[in-house]
């Protein structure tokens, strides 16, 4: 066990993969994503705050393969499941607690689920089969 066997290429590729995903997304969800966040007018898209978007996610795929190779063998189903695993336990359950704290909709809820929930799919395989 160590942290020397997964790919950091595989890390960066995840991270970009799980980045446009995370955009396309937001995008296809606009207008019920906006009622529910309860934007009025369509957010500006600025270089700064997209980057620290992109930084999280690399941190994000970063943490993922380097816990996978603590655990275990990188490889695509080991990812996977800790992928899932680290999605329901920590980034659903504390969605849900900070939602349910701010009185937001479960609309909200299941579209930033959702989108998670599809960003960690994308990096665990990303992850796996470069790591493989």
């Amino acid at each position: 066990m160590g942290y020397t066997n997964f790919s950091a290429l595989g890390v960066l590729v995840a991270a970009l993969a799980a980045f446009g995903f995370g955009f396309l997304w937001h995008r296809f969800l606009e207008k019920p994503w906006m009622t529910a966040t309860g934007y009025a007018a369509k957010p500006a898209l600025k270089a700064g705050p997209l980057a620290i978007v992109f930084l999280a996610y690399l941190v994000i795929a970063g943490m993922l393969a380097g816990l996978t190779a603590h655990i275990g063998n990188v490889g695509v189903s080991d990812t996977f499941v800790t992928g899932i695993l680290v999605w329901a336990g920590f980034v659903l359950a504390a969605m849900v607690v900070d939602h349910s704290y701010e009185a937001r909709s479960r609309k909200l809820t299941y579209m930033n689920a959702g989108h998670w929930l599809g960003a960690f799919v994308i990096m665990s395989l990303i992850i796996g089969f470069v790591g493989s």
